[in-house]
């Protein structure tokens, strides 16, 4: 679990295009209750999600951006990151518990070829580890 006055933190703003009105909400659905999402949400075929997470695991919405489809399930995603803007998350709150077996997204991290390289596990998890 971070703490809340944890420092290095990254604000990622999230614009993406869904192949329809249902997959976006699908997809807002799935994602919603991430431990870094402050929100997510659809209006029609777009996806706006804001994300609160640590500085090293920047390369998560990077990775969005340069296959939307197979990350979120996107027909088209862009990403923005915040210079001057903080908000929080349950995750900066301090308020994630590592407890799951699977992540709220159904991500099974002991399974994510990811896992242990360049991600620390979801947070709310048994597997999250803190790097």
């Amino acid at each position: 679990m971070m703490d809340k006055g944890h420092k290095n933190q990254i604000v990622g703003i999230l614009l993406g295009e869904s192949k329809s009105v249902n997959r976006a909400k699908l997809i807002v659905d799935t994602y919603k209750e991430c431990p870094y999402c402050i929100i997510y949400i659809s209006k029609g075929r777009t996806v706006i999600g804001i994300f609160n997470f640590p500085y090293n695991h920047k390369w998560w919405l990077e990775w969005a951006l340069s296959n939307p489809e197979e990350t979120l399930g996107l027909k088209s995603v862009e990403i923005f990151f915040a210079k001057g803007i903080k908000a929080e998350s349950p995750w900066s709150l301090g308020e994630v518990k590592s407890v799951l077996d699977k992540a709220p997204c159904g991500a099974i991290c002991s399974s994510c070829f990811q896992y242990k390289d360049r991600c620390e596990g979801c947070p709310s998890t048994k597997f999250y580890i803190d790097f």
